[in-house]
């Protein structure tokens, strides 16, 4: 277990307040089982002085953490850890299989589309240009989460569709349906949604030019950049409903 004389590590710090980061950093401490159930917090002063920030902070961020049940303070005992370690390790295991859902869902169309955007580069259409541009159009305004996925997923089968085979449309169906969870994470905040429309505007940039090249990488670059979004958007909805 941590201690004032035994260094925690780097804290992460994801651009919030320090007390939430204080409280998230913490969080992952207790779920992990670093701090046990029943065990003791060092005391403010040297935990602050560990973490690096404020008592003020950390007061806010204990504070936060008693809210969520997660500890307990009382006047002359300090803080003591209150969480269930079962609910973690159920936690772990549901968090270790959606973890390798998603890295083989990232892997299968990482083989896949830019392949796909290659094909569509050689084969494009004025018509099959058109429908791109109009779905990237639509996807420019103002959307909530599920018209932006929908929109998504709208232009990734365009692509397909203009690739001009059969099969590979169907194969992008499947996938499409098979990363529904995956997506719904890069469409959850503006920035995620724009990450995403800027990745398909280069996308079709290179495919209206015939740069079968251009194409593929830019595919290739789209989807590491929006598994990076997933990524992001994944931890900090998980570190807002760990102790649901």
């Amino acid at each position: 277990m941590p201690s004032a004389t035994e260094p925690m590590g780097p804290m992460p710090r994801h651009g919030a307040s320090v007390a939430d980061d204080v409280a998230r950093h913490l969080k992952r401490l207790i779920v992990t089982g670093a701090f046990p159930n029943g065990g003791r917090l060092p005391a403010e002063r040297a935990l602050a002085a560990e973490l690096g920030v404020s008592r003020a902070a950390l007061r806010e961020a204990l504070q936060q953490l008693q809210s969520a049940g997660l500890v307990h303070s009382q006047q002359g005992s300090g803080t003591r850890v209150t969480h269930d370690p079962s609910s973690s390790a159920r936690l772990v295991a549901h968090l270790s299989q959606e973890e390798r859902d998603f890295a083989e869902s990232a892997e299968l169309r990482a083989v896949v589309e830019p392949q796909i955007a290659r094909l569509a580069a050689n084969r494009a259409t004025p018509n099959t240009v058109a429908e791109m541009r109009r779905i990237l159009d639509a996807s420019a305004t103002e959307l909530d989460v599920e018209a932006s996925m929908s929109l998504d997923i709208a232009f990734h089968l365009a692509v397909a569709e203009t690739a001009g085979n059969r099969l590979l449309s169907s194969l992008s169906g499947l996938t499409a349906s098979w990363t529904i969870s995956e997506r719904a994470y890069s469409h959850l905040q503006p920035r995620g949604r724009d990450v995403s429309r800027r990745g398909h505007a280069r996308i079709l940039a290179a495919i209206e030019s015939g740069d079968a090249d251009a194409a593929e990488r830019a595919m290739a670059v789209h989807l590491e950049e929006i598994g990076l979004v997933i990524a992001e958007a994944r931890a900090s909805v998980l570190d807002d409903s760990v102790v649901e």
